[in-house]
């Protein structure tokens, strides 16, 4: 009887495109997660400016300031808003991202755990067989050896 390939050893490859999906899965879960971590510091940072700028220019304010101070004062905040509201949906582009990459980790993760589990039957099945033919083996030595006496 020439040698078969067991089931168990034919889902190998399988098994291994699995695990390489699902590590690029999480590579791009994990980059996705840095980028939105990045851009929550950037709009933090821009808020933060934008408060630090406007208690100087009450300050500034108080002690008298020129109509032309003034109008560039209020348009530095007009750009620092925008800048603020951009910020706000690039966090919002990146969370949807983080979220997908999310979905697609976990539908790797659970393709993979299905062939892990496949391969695992498998092998157990592939015992069970093994473990009968040994019996049946042993069962015919001793009826072979019972006959001849």
């Amino acid at each position: 009887m020439g040698s078969m390939v067991k089931k168990s050893k034919r889902f190998e490859p399988v098994k291994e495109m699995a695990k390489h999906k699902e590590t690029a899965a999480v590579v791009r879960m994990n980059q996705s997660a840095v980028e939105q971590q990045e851009s929550l510091d950037q709009l933090e940072k821009l808020r933060g400016y934008r408060d630090e700028y406007l208690v100087q220019f009450k300050l500034k304010g108080q002690n008298g300031m020129s109509a032309s101070r003034l109008q560039e004062y209020q348009t530095f905040v007009q750009k620092l808003d925008c800048a603020i509201e951009e910020q706000i949906k690039t966090v919002q582009s990146v969370k949807i991202k983080v979220d997908e990459h999310k979905k697609a980790f976990k539908k790797t993760n659970s393709r993979k755990k299905v062939v892990e589990k496949l391969i695992e039957k498998s092998k157990q099945q592939e015992m069970i067989v093994e473990g009968r033919k040994e019996q049946n083996e042993a069962d015919d030595r001793v009826f072979k050896g019972s006959t001849f006496d």
